[in-house]
C-alpha cells in the first residue's frame, strides 16, 4: 500500500527526502567561541564621568568656591583614582564653563566679573520666564505633581533654614520647569546657565528670610502654571531670577574682596 503524500494547495507533491540524504548539522567543537561584546563605556569614562558628578555637585553648592584651585594629583588622591579621569573630567567641566584654566595657576572654578554676572542674570531671568510660559501650554499633569511634590519636600528646608538642602531642591525646582517647557534645546541651556550662576545664586539665600520668601514666590509660580497662565508665569519667574539692586551690591562687594 503506498504511503499518503501531502498536497499544497495548488496541487502539488511533497515528498520528504530519503533518509540518508538528510542533511547533517556540521561540527563546530573546534572553532572558538566568540567573544563577548565589549561594555559599551570604557571603565576610565565611568570613572570620568562620576568625578565630573561630584566636582559639579560641589561647586553648584558652594562647598568649592569661585577661584578654587583643582589640582589633578590631589582630586586623584582624594576620589581614589588615576591622573586621568580626573583629567578627563576637568575637561567637561571647562567645556561647560564652570572650570577655567589660567597661566600659572592651573584649573581653578571660574569667577564671574560684575558686569559678566549682570549680563548673565539678564539672560537667566529671560530663559526663566520663556520656560515658565512654555511650560504653562505644555507641561503634563504628571509633571505639575512632580513639581508640586518638589515644593513639598523643600518646605522644611524653608521652615528650619537649611540653605545647603533648600539649595539643593531648588535647583531640582527649576529643571523640573525647564523640562516642563517641552524643548530640550532650551532645557540644555537653561540648565547650563543656572549651574554658572549657582554659587551666586547660593549666596542670595543668605539673607534673613530669604528662603521663606523664595519658597513663597516658588507657590506663586505653581498655580500660575497649574492655572495654564503663561504670562504671569512668565511674569513670575523673570522677577523670581532677577538681581535686585541690594543683593547687587552685596555680591559686588565680594567679588571685589
Amino acid at each position: 500500500m503506498t504511503e499518503p503524500q501531502d498536497v499544497t494547495a495548488d496541487g502539488l507533491l511533497l515528498t520528504s527526502a530519503p533518509e540518508s540524504m538528510a542533511v547533517k548539522p556540521v561540527s563546530r567543537s573546534n572553532e572558538p567561541a566568540p567573544k563577548p561584546a565589549a561594555p559599551r563605556s570604557s571603565t576610565r569614562k565611568t570613572l570620568a564621568d562620576s568625578v565630573r558628578a561630584r566636582l559639579t555637585e560641589e561647586i553648584i553648592n558652594g562647598t568649592i568656591p569661585p577661584g578654587s584651585r583643582l589640582d589633578e594629583h590631589v582630586l586623584a588622591t582624594r576620589f581614589k583614582v588615576s591622573r586621568t579621569p580626573v583629567r578627563e573630567a576637568l575637561r567637561q567641566l571647562t567645556a561647560s564653563g564652570l572650570v577655567e584654566w589660567r597661566p600659572r595657576h592651573g584649573v581653578v572654578v571660574a569667577s564671574i566679573s560684575v558686569h559678566q554676572m549682570v549680563e548673565m542674570f539678564e539672560v537667566m531671568a529671560e530663559l526663566e520666564g520663556f520656560a515658565g510660559r512654555l511650560a504653562a501650554r505644555r507641561m503634563t499633569d504628571e509633571g505639575k505633581q512632580a513639581l508640586q511634590n518638589i515644593h513639598e519636600r523643600c518646605r522644611p528646608f524653608a521652615l528650619n533654614g537649611d540653605r545647603e538642602n533648600y539649595h539643593r531642591m531648588n535647583r531640582s525646582f527649576h529643571i523640573a520647569i525647564y523640562e516642563g517647557s517641552h524643548n530640550p534645546y532650551l532645557a540644555k541651556q537653561a540648565t547650563a546657565l543656572y549651574d554658572r550662576l549657582a554659587a551666586y545664586r547660593a549666596y542670595e539665600l543668605n539673607r534673613p528670610g530669604e528662603i521663606l520668601r523664595v519658597y513663597a514666590e516658588h507657590e506663586e509660580i505653581i498655580q500660575a502654571l497649574a492655572e495654564r497662565n503663561g504670562d504671569l508665569a512668565y511674569r513670575l519667574l523673570k522677577e523670581h531670577a532677577m538681581l535686585d539692586s541690594e543683593l547687587l551690591g552685596d555680591l559686588m562687594a565680594t567679588l571685589e574682596r
